[in-house]
């Protein structure tokens, strides 16, 4: 989601109006097309101060982030896609070194096994073993 300027915020918030149905919170989120609502100009709301320096993007808690979205698709989830349609099982004890490797990132492998399970969609399953009389019928 792109995020609006200050200014913009601004102009935005000076058109409020409490008591006009067509200049409410929700009216001017659809009016500006802003993603997330009412709630969103809402938030913003409370954040003014009526100039447009409150608005400005703050520094945000937490630890960030150690690979982007995008790395994540293209080092983690690629190899998991490919290891399911081939058949393998997902070590990712031997993905690890190779995330590092091409991102340039050191990460731990419980970081790993997260981004794979939040993101990727990877679920941890067992597979059922199968005789050698069921695996000679399967395609291949």
């Amino acid at each position: 989601m792109p995020h609006l300027d200050p200014l913009t915020k601004h102009h935005i918030l000076l058109e409020y109006s409490p008591d006009d149905n067509t200049r409410s919170f929700h009216a001017l989120a659809r009016h500006h097309d802003i993603a997330g609502g009412g709630k969103t100009i809402q938030r913003w709301y409370t954040q003014w101060n009526g100039t447009a320096a409150s608005l400005k993007e703050q520094a945000r808690s937490g630890r960030p982030r150690v690979l982007s979205r995008a790395q994540v698709t293209r080092h983690v989830a690629a190899p998991i896609r490919s290891s399911n349609r081939a058949g393998r099982v997902v070590r990712y004890s031997k993905l690890l070194p190779q995330v590092q490797a091409a991102a340039g990132k050191d990460m731990s492998l419980r970081t790993l096994r997260r981004y794979g399970r939040e993101e990727a969609g990877a679920k941890q399953t067992r597979g059922k073993k199968r005789t050698a009389n069921e695996s000679k019928y399967t395609d291949t």
